[in-house]
């Protein structure tokens, strides 16, 4: 089933996720034919995935003196670029791992191997044992279904088990998204800030696209004359696949977004200022067409897209900020602003309206809200006004 997936061009991220899950559902229906699987038994599976002690991910590992950790690395590569290039992890893992965030417990161990230290002089060991999500498991549920839906296509088995199974209920939350007023506070605060990073989240906040939309945005997809960019493909970073560039999941993913005219400035006055930056550097500028780069002309790591407004949000006293925030703040304002789903579904690169419908429900609600108090307006307000108060009315 992988192997068709992949042929019909599903991507790399899907695919890894696929192939992890596929491990477990193995270790535990593998036991069993096609045939002999019964509903009842990928119930059993679903309840032994919600209990606690069942995350692959959840060996992790943290630093124990960020100083040190440095230290170590200066000691045996001189910095952090030169660590990753021998095969350590990415600058922006290695700041996060400084900035007390975890990380994964194989990469912790590889990491020390690599610089010749013991794990306890640098490290600490975790142990997540949380349960499962219902998101998660549903996920496990979609991935058995699509397999045994395969193999009642090709005539293997009578009827797809699945459908039949009973995965927990998923209940929905609400997307994090930011006020008009939280937005201002950050435009407010970027004027501090370096002119490339000051583009970046002002093109995350316009235009509503994901951070490696962004990360691998391209200077011959701007389009100066007609104020737009154009989505065609996103920078993403896997721990085993490292830095590489995917197209959109669909069709719909391959789309133009129009840009505000301000945006569009800081744009230009930023391509005149990398263009000075590349002239400096001459024979050492690595031509790859990116909007945002480095200093020697190579992309910035997708990672930093959400660590560098994370540390901002920090510098400045502010609440929590992450890309996806602002693309759901987007979709807010636009919803606010009484722009049809269907706009707004084109502009998010959603396959389907109802996506963006089932994601921005609760705004859909105050949309409908605002939709009885016109329609009560428009056919009753006249009546009511005309209408005798029931004063008068006793006067008579």
């Amino acid at each position: 089933v992988l192997n068709l997936k992949e042929a019909n061009g599903t991507k790399k991220g899907t695919l890894r996720a696929s192939r992890q899950m596929l491990g477990r559902i193995n270790a535990s229906l593998g036991n069993l034919k096609l045939k002999e699987i019964r509903p009842q038994h990928l119930n059993l599976f679903y309840t032994d995935l919600s209990k606690k002690g069942q995350r692959i991910s959840g060996h992790y590992a943290y630093v124990l003196d960020a100083e040190k950790f440095k230290e170590a690395i200066r000691k045996k590569f001189g910095s952090f670029d030169k660590y990753h290039e021998n095969g350590g992890p990415s600058c922006a893992t290695l700041a996060k791992i400084c900035r007390g965030e975890h990380c994964d417990y194989d990469l912790a161990i590889r990491s020390v191997k690599q610089l010749g230290v013991k794990f306890t002089t640098l490290f600490r060991e975790e142990k997540q044992t949380e349960p499962l999500s219902a998101n998660t498991i549903h996920h496990y549920h979609n991935m058995i279904s699509m397999i045994l839906a395969q193999a009642e296509r090709e005539m293997i088995i009578p009827y797809n088990s699945a459908s039949k199974a009973s995965p927990p209920r998923v209940i929905r939350k609400e997307p994090n998204f930011m006020q008009v007023d939280d937005v201002m506070k950050i435009m407010e605060c970027l004027q501090q800030e370096p002119l490339m990073w000051q583009v970046v989240m002002m093109l995350l906040i316009a235009t509503g696209a994901r951070r490696g939309e962004i990360a691998g945005l391209k200077w011959k997809n701007v389009d100066f004359e007609n104020g737009s960019i154009r989505i065609d493909c996103a920078l993403l970073y896997g721990s085993k696949t490292g830095v590489y560039e995917e197209t959109p999941k669909t069709s719909a993913g391959y789309r133009t977004i129009g840009i505000p005219g301000e945006v569009m400035d800081l744009l230009r006055r930023y391509r005149v200022e990398q263009s000075k930056q590349k002239l400096r550097m001459g024979a050492e500028w690595e031509q790859t067409d990116y909007v945002f780069t480095n200093e020697t002309g190579r992309y910035i790591h997708p990672c930093t897209f959400s660590s560098w407004p994370s540390n901002f949000a920090k510098k400045n006293g502010l609440s929590h900020i992450n890309p996806h925030a602002l693309r759901h703040t987007q979709a807010s304002v636009l919803y606010q602003n009484n722009v049809d789903p269907v706009t707004i579904s084109r502009r998010l690169g959603h396959s389907r309206v109802s996506t963006t419908q089932d994601i921005y429900c609760h705004l859909l609600e105050q949309a409908d809200d605002t939709a009885r108090d016109a329609i009560g307006e428009a056919l009753f307000g006249e009546k009511k006004k005309k209408a005798p108060t029931p004063g008068k009315q006793n006067m008579r």
